[in-house]
């Protein structure tokens, strides 16, 4: 049985939210800036979630491919350079890969004109 269009956007922002989720939970567990940027990461996740599922458009999920496409770019950096960020970078570096691909796939080529 396949999915609709609809249905697969559940599925990835009920993805999105329980990553928000889990970097919420691992937050609790740590310390200084881990916990910050987990705090974020997760607030950013759970609410990106929220507004895809309240406006479900294709140009919303564009603009969320773009959101997590651009953090995980600035993740390379932090990864090279900071040995102590390194493991963090890497494991957010893939998550926003997945996310980009899964929002991409959900707009495909867009409108046709």
């Amino acid at each position: 049985m396949s999915r609709t269009r609809a249905q697969r956007a559940v599925l990835v922002e009920v993805l999105r939210a329980g990553i928000g989720v889990a970097h919420l939970a691992g937050a609790r567990r740590s310390l200084g800036r881990p916990a910050l940027l987990g705090r974020v990461l997760g607030v950013r996740q759970l609410t990106q979630a929220g507004l895809l599922l309240r406006s479900g458009s294709p140009d919303a999920h564009t603009v969320s491919a773009l959101v997590d496409a651009t953090h995980g770019v600035t993740m390379v950096p932090l990864a090279l350079l900071d040995r102590q960020s390194r493991r963090f970078a890497v494991r957010q570096l893939w998550i926003a890969t997945l996310l980009t691909v899964l929002e991409v796939a959900l707009v495909g080529r867009g409108r046709k004109r």
